[in-house]
């Protein structure tokens, strides 16, 4: 009778851990697709913020040519704004000129 008593408690006992360890294989598993997705989120990640680093490189890049074209035409301003400075003066010497002309 003892036999079979420590048979019937190995038994439930093992019945007891198969469950346990099945339960913790299927936990496993759950943790295992979580991973999986986390590494896949991540993936998709890693692939936007290297394209927007690269429309961050791309929109410097303009920024930089554009300020070069900037300084470009304020050069060209200042020299224009000289020639239109000479030609005022000019026109003013030459009024004067017409001035004392007229006075004659």
């Amino acid at each position: 009778m003892k036999k079979r008593r420590l048979e019937k408690k190995s038994s439930e006992k093992k019945s007891a851990f198969s469950g346990a360890i099945k339960d913790l294989e299927n936990e496993i598993n759950k943790l295992r697709k979580e991973k999986n997705d986390v590494n896949k989120l991540l993936g998709s990640i890693s692939s936007a913020i290297n394209i927007d680093r690269s429309k961050e490189t791309e929109l410097q890049n303009k920024i930089a040519q554009l300020i070069e074209r900037e300084a470009k035409l304020n050069e060209k301003r200042k020299g224009l704004q000289s020639k239109i400075e000479g030609v005022s003066d000019k026109i003013g010497k030459i009024s004067k000129i017409k001035t004392e002309l007229s006075d004659i």
